[in-house]
């Protein structure tokens, strides 16, 4: 058997202050003056912060308070001296033990004091109190964490006022922002851009913008967002703004460009992403009005199930939709439906791409569950030659008049 040379990796997991201290003994930095200071000082520091977290008068609170401390030193050495022991040496050297606890404290402090989240008026998950208690002793900090998330809440910080910019320069006031998302804003400000708009738009703005930007996108054959509808944007933004545009590009493009897609579906799957200012109650009609012009023509603002159902009997039996029909136009729908059958293609088409996106499903339902199966058995009925058991059931399902033209039909 040969000899063969291991190489033992010695992992130092001691805190960091530790290894800072026992550092600078080894090397004569740190005297046994300047260690007793410290303890003394330790002292003094174990009971201030057992008083703050629970009592000094218990072992546990104290044994905590010992361990809180040299957490927070360790942080703080760590952090402004990047892991070097010489620097964090004489840092122990030449200031006291407690300015250095403070020190980790104030990181702590400042960390959560940044934004968390994305959403304005967002309320922290945790008081600062709970916040310093867990992170100076439950679940203290590594460097590499403390870091990261430094830079997690920086990158918050950064898209906040990115879209607090882009806020002011579209007028808008913050106090429209509470409990929005930045993300939303920013999406809605670089439409807005694309459209050439200089607000922020209420609900039919959008609408008709998202229209617009959609026709063009179907003529091109693509959705591209030119950098250039950015170049008002300031340096320190531009690279929030810019991620907010690819993503738009990735994720929106698919639905933009899906001719399947009715306006008001299309709207309805946007409108989680992209900000609209509250509007008034003519806004909230002229959306309705614009996303479902067809629907309007059609049902000439006649929303009760008789119009309705006219309307879609006269799809299935192939004549132009109406919400009140004569008797004689009854009978020719009956005529039609027994030589042709019910074109109940033609209802579910007019439906899914016409009727307003909320009340698609209960249309679907109030014309293929309840009234088509009802209506075969009843206007298909070979043994009523006369049609009256037809035409009876049609004026007590829809809005059949009486005379040769339904009045206002």
């Amino acid at each position: 058997m040969t000899d063969q040379h291991h190489h033992v990796a010695i992992v130092d997991k001691r805190p960091f202050f530790e290894k800072a201290l026992s550092f600078g003994m080894q090397q004569g930095l740190i005297d046994r003056q300047r260690c007793h200071q410290m303890i003394v000082d330790g002292a003094k520091g174990t009971v201030q912060v057992a008083d703050f977290f629970g009592s000094s008068h218990l072992y546990a609170d104290l044994e905590n308070a010992r361990r809180r401390i040299v957490n927070l030193i360790s942080l703080y050495l760590e952090h402004s001296h990047n892991g070097n022991l010489n620097a964090a040496a004489e840092s122990l050297r030449d200031n006291t033990l407690l300015s250095h606890s403070r020190g980790g404290n104030e990181m702590l402090k400042a960390l959560h004091a940044m934004p968390d989240s994305t959403v304005f008026g967002d309320v922290k998950a945790q008081p600062l109190k709970e916040f310093q208690d867990e992170r100076s002793l439950a679940k203290p900090f590594s460097l590499y964490a403390y870091r990261k998330e430094l830079q997690t809440r920086e990158q918050v910080a950064a898209v906040l006022s990115a879209t607090q910019w882009l806020a002011d320069s579209g007028r808008l006031e913050h106090a429209e922002l509470d409990f929005v998302s930045a993300e939303s804003v920013i999406r809605s400000a670089v439409m807005m851009r694309v459209a050439g708009m200089a607000t922020f738009p209420g609900r039919a703005q959008f609408a008709k913008l998202i229209d617009d930007v959609r026709s063009k996108a179907l003529a091109a054959g693509k959705f591209r967002i030119p950098a250039g509808v950015l170049g008002d944007v300031p340096t320190a933004y531009r690279a929030v703004v810019d991620k907010v545009r690819r993503n738009m590009e990735k994720n929106d493009a698919p639905l933009l460009l899906n001719t399947d897609i009715g306006l008001d579906r299309l709207l309805n799957d946007l409108q989680t992403r992209y900000f609209v200012t509250e509007g008034t109650l003519q806004d909230i009609g002229d959306f309705d009005a614009f996303v479902s012009r067809e629907w309007r023509q059609v049902t000439k603002g006649k929303e009760d199930p008789y119009s309705r159902l006219t309307a879609f009997m006269c799809l299935a039996a192939g004549i132009a939709p109406k919400t009140a029909v004569s008797a004689a136009e009854a009978k020719t729908m009956i005529r039609r439906v027994r030589e042709h059958g019910f074109d109940s293609q033609a209802v579910v088409a007019f439906i899914e791409t016409s009727a307003p996106f909320d009340v698609k499903d209960n249309l679907l339902a109030l014309w293929e569950d309840e009234f088509l199966p009802e209506a075969e058995l009843a206007l298909l009925d070979a043994d009523d030659i006369q049609l009256t058991l037809a035409l009876k059931f049609l004026k007590e399902n829809c809005n059949v008049k009486a005379g040769r033209k339904a009045a206002g039909a």
